[in-house]
């Protein structure tokens, strides 16, 4: 803690914005049937800004935040001269000039400004004029903070976190289950049966142009959340043409120089081989040998390279926009596992090493027809991704048989491709009414193929096979397939009859469709073994092959059982069928200048239902998990303008969580340390939220606000522990409410400018100094009364849970010359949390708090090219869970990260 204070001094942190804002256009010849002008000469009035157009009569001029007159000339052509054009920063204005022999009438120019979410303050400004409580950050934002992908951009946010060991995000102290994902608005599907959510890493920093984390329920979103619905926005084209490369390298400070060792069958660009390959138990045929590939550990590496181009078609335009990208990375640790009885004795005590190497690639393809006001825009993508984890370790696992070592190997992939495919359409139907229709189809095909966890008793001098169990010794492949069809249509009705009036004044309608079908399977083959014989752990193989099963010292059974059983080759499954029909209506009036009232209303009607045959039960004999629900759910917002920089917001609302499919599915699955199964009898929870908000915008750029809230949930789901030989996690509806009251700070805040007068340049130039800082403070109280469970205390945090987050970050942004040179430290931290609840004597799982600092910096060189070095994990602070014992903590697992040290490079044509 005093580490952290420390830095907290040492580290004042900060945000930039550029300064600057774009003038951009066409100039064409009236007499000539309106041809481009090229070569004629723009220029801003009084300034030394300016340029000359292209071949195509196009220009672009970045200039400082102001009015200006622009001047646009040409030898034999009238000068027209264009008052009162005003350049904002984060924003383009677009004039579109046309020139004649004569004097050209300034009434024929057009004038639009196109706000671009990617920087700092047009999104600060967006939250200003929100109409509700909300909250976002920007693909500039993301570039200065070093961010990869949308999981590291809401992690930048106040009150999100992300816990050790699990995928998605915590807003506000309520984990994956409380939340929801969409992009562009519609509804995702999750790559991983264990989630809820779409893991947010899945996005890459190429193509997010913001990321919006709405923490107050509105009629427009999902009921299903608690904590926030993360609205993903994806880049498209937003000039003429665009192409952009990027490459960049990069190292893991305890990775590089090791032996590394590579699972067998899986390759470079991970794609897996996902069949099983045995169909006869008595032929040892799987493709992939169980001994560790070895190669050095090659650097990190990312390639990306993104362009479209518009085509002018009549009066309206089709902007055609693409992306390519491949990422892949390489990390050792050095790790120690363990795990105590209920009476916090330690009996399962190891030390290990991972090797984990993962890739992805994404391709995106973005048509999108503008017809003035209205557009269709068709968005399809595909993201391959694929993770690698080669483990091994050895220790004790009864300490009451002296001199008994066990050595575990497990070698795990997760191949995951996910297809998405979105239209998008706006029309503007009048000039008050307005419809907006969306709908997707999402695909999720993903496998863990040929899971491998083999376990090695050392007794007597020799390893051999352990022979407690089949399952000590296993090959698993599972797979899972979901389809998603969505269906959206939003209608706005403007009500202000005043065409001076600039209070608004609406009533907007909306109805959604949702068809989720989910299918999971697995299929298991135990080794078992009877008699002790010993094996070669460098050579397993030479034991686990066809002559040995053949002579007996080992049998091959399916997770059914043996060859015998007609059914051996049967999967466990669970299949889910999940229906949602919406409709709700939102009610806008804005009675002055100062205060406005958002009511509104949303109905949501849910089918699902789940059928299973696993290793635990069959719904043939339980009966399916069986869910229906009509939730009526009201939100109401109020915001108040004391003036015109300080804001006051309140919002209530209603929602509810529905248990995801695996949660109800009853199908164990194993781990190194925990196994983890479904619970049928879960059932949904109802929450109420408040949130209460203060903002001041001092000035461009900049914010502080503080907002409190309050959450009650009415049968909370967690995640807890049973005491069982396989240590297993399961889910409950652990009581009758749970509690979460907080408040969030944040501050953006320009502290210190200077002009560069002394560089000859043709704009002028500043040296910034800025600092951005948030924190959190959440208190959570669940009640624990589930008879069943027999929990060890009456009440506790909310799982995931931490008290205490903050994030801050610290720029420096200067020139030399033309380049622009950028440096920021980042650092975030978070108190220690709930991981697990504890029950039947077993006290509560802990996740340790850790610190994380970053450095960020970018050199501009030439015009178009930047040159950026990022240094992530700096601190490389141990990663632990404890359990609380009789006498101390135990220390369940430990390992470090190591640093991240990368070099890119990316150009702009």
């Amino acid at each position: 803690m005093k580490k952290l204070f420390f830095l907290i001094l040492f580290f004042v942190t900060a945000l930039v914005s550029a300064q600057n804002g774009t003038v951009a256009g066409l100039v064409t010849d009236t007499d000539y049937d309106d041809e481009p002008v090229a070569f004629a000469s723009v220029q801003l009035k009084g300034t030394t800004l300016g340029a000359q157009t292209d071949m195509d009569g196009k220009f672009r001029i970045v200039a400082p935040v102001g009015t200006y007159t622009l001047i646009v000339s040409f030898v034999g052509m009238q000068t027209v001269e264009i008052p009162d054009v005003k350049i904002n920063e984060g924003f383009t204005t677009t004039i579109n000039v046309p020139m004649s022999a004569e004097a050209a009438a300034l009434e024929a120019i057009e004038i639009t400004v196109t706000k671009s979410r990617e920087s700092a303050e047009a999104l600060i400004l967006e939250k200003k004029n929100a109409i509700t409580i909300k909250q976002s950050i920007g693909a500039e934002e993301l570039s200065q903070k070093g961010v990869s992908d949308a999981e590291g951009a809401v992690t930048k946010v106040s009150g999100v976190s992300k816990q050790s060991g699990v995928k998605n995000v915590f807003v506000r102290g309520l984990g994956d289950r409380y939340n929801s994902t969409t992009l562009n608005s519609l509804p995702l599907p999750s790559d991983d049966p264990e989630y809820k959510n779409i893991s947010l890493d899945f996005f890459g920093s190429d193509l997010l142009e913001s990321v919006d984390i709405n923490k107050v329920f509105t009629s427009e979103i999902t009921g299903d959340n608690a904590g926030a619905n993360i609205n993903i926005d994806m880049k498209g084209l937003t000039g003429k043409r665009a192409l952009d490369i990027g490459l960049a390298t990069g190292i893991n400070t305890q990775t590089i120089g090791e032996d590394f060792k590579g699972i067998d069958g899986e390759g470079f660009f991970g794609f897996s081989e996902e069949e099983v390959p045995v169909d006869n138990l008595s032929v040892y045929s799987f493709n992939n040998q169980l001994a560790p590939e070895t190669n050095d550990a090659s650097p990190n590496l990312g390639l990306s390279i993104a362009g479209g181009k518009r085509f002018d078609i009549g009066d309206n335009h089709l902007n055609v926009y693409g992306l390519l990208t491949f990422d892949n990375g390489y990390r050792f640790t050095e790790r120690t596992v363990r795990n105590t009885n209920s009476a916090g004795v330690e009996f399962f005590d190891l030390d290990g090493v991972n090797y984990d190497y993962g890739t992805s690639q994404i391709a995106m393809g973005n048509l999108n027809y503008v017809m003035g006001k209205n557009n269709i825009e068709l968005i399809s993508m595909y993201i391959h991704k694929n993770t690698q984890s080669f483990q091994e370790y050895e220790g004790i696992n009864n300490p009451e048989q002296e001199g008994d070592r066990i050595f575990l190997r497990r070698q795990q992939t997760n191949n995951n491709n996910v297809y998405v495919n979105q239209l998008l359409t706006n029309f503007a139907l009048s000039d008050r009414l307005d419809l907006e229709v969306k709908a997707s189809f999402n695909a999720v095909r993903g496998s863990e193929p040929d899971r491998r966890d083999f376990e090695y008793l050392f007794r007597d001098g020799f390893y051999s096979p352990n022979i407690d169990s089949g399952g000590n010794n296993q090959r698993y492949f599972s797979e899972v397939q979901e389809n998603d069809f969505n269906g959206i249509a939003n209608l706005k009705f403007d009500l202000n009859t005043d065409a001076e009036s600039d209070l608004a004044h609406f009533i907007s309608l909306n109805t959604s469709y949702r068809y989720t079908h989910h299918i999971f399977k697995a299929t298991t083959f135990n080794h078992t073994v009877n008699n002790r014989i010993e094996v070669d752990i460098d050579n397993p193989d030479a034991f686990y092959s066809q002559p040995s099963l053949v002579a007996g010292n080992f049998r091959l059974e399916t997770g059914r059982g043996s060859a015998i059983n007609p059914n051996a080759f049967d999967p466990f499954y669970y299949l889910g069928d999940k229906y949602t029909i919406t409709g709700g209506a939102n009610y806008v009036k804005q009675f002055s200048d100062k205060f406005l009232i958002n009511l509104g209303g949303r109905f949501e009607n849910i089918e699902q239902e789940v059928e299973y045959n696993t290793n635990i039960a069959r719904s043939s004999i339980n009966g399916p998990s069986i869910i229906e629900e009509s939730f009526f759910l009201p939100s109401l917002g109020l915001k108040y303008n004391l003036n015109e920089d300080n804001i006051i917001r309140f919002g209530a609302s209603q929602t509810y969580m529905l248990p995801r499919f695996k949660e109800i599915a009853p199908f164990r699955y194993d781990g190194v340390q925990f196994s983890i199964q479904g619970n049928p009898d879960l059932e949904a929870s109802t929450i109420l939220n408040f949130d209460l908000a203060y903002e001041y915008y001092p000035s461009k750029g900049e914010l502080i606000s503080l907002t409190g809230f309050y959450k009650n949930i009415n049968d909370p789901v967690s995640r807890v522990e049973i005491p069982s030989a396989g240590n297993t996690l399961t889910y409950l509806n652990v009581g009758e409410t749970a509690t979460v009251l907080g408040a969030e700070f944040e501050l953006r805040k320009d502290v210190w400018t200077k002009e560069l007068a002394e560089l000859e340049v043709d704009a002028p130039r500043n040296a910034t100094f800025t600092v951005g800082f948030n924190a959190s403070y959440i208190y959570s109280k669940q009640d624990l009364d589930d008879p069943l469970a027999q929990f060890s205390e009456e009440s506790t945090q909310l799982q995931g849970a931490a008290p205490l987050l903050l994030n801050l970050d610290l720029n420096y942004s200067t020139f030399f010359g033309h380049s622009k040179v950028n440096t920021a430290m980042v650092l975030n931290y978070f108190s220690d949390r709930v991981y697990s609840v504890g029950t039947r004597g077993f006290e509560n799982i802990t996740e340790v708090g850790v610190p994380t600092l970053d450095f960020v910096g970018s050199l501009g060189i030439g015009e178009n090219g930047k040159l950026s070095l990022k240094a992530k994990n700096i601190l490389n602070p141990e990663i632990q869970l404890e359990r609380e014992g009789l006498d101390n903590n135990t220390v369940l697992s430990s390992y470090t990260r190591g640093v991240n040290i990368s070099l890119g490079y990316s150009y702009k044509f």
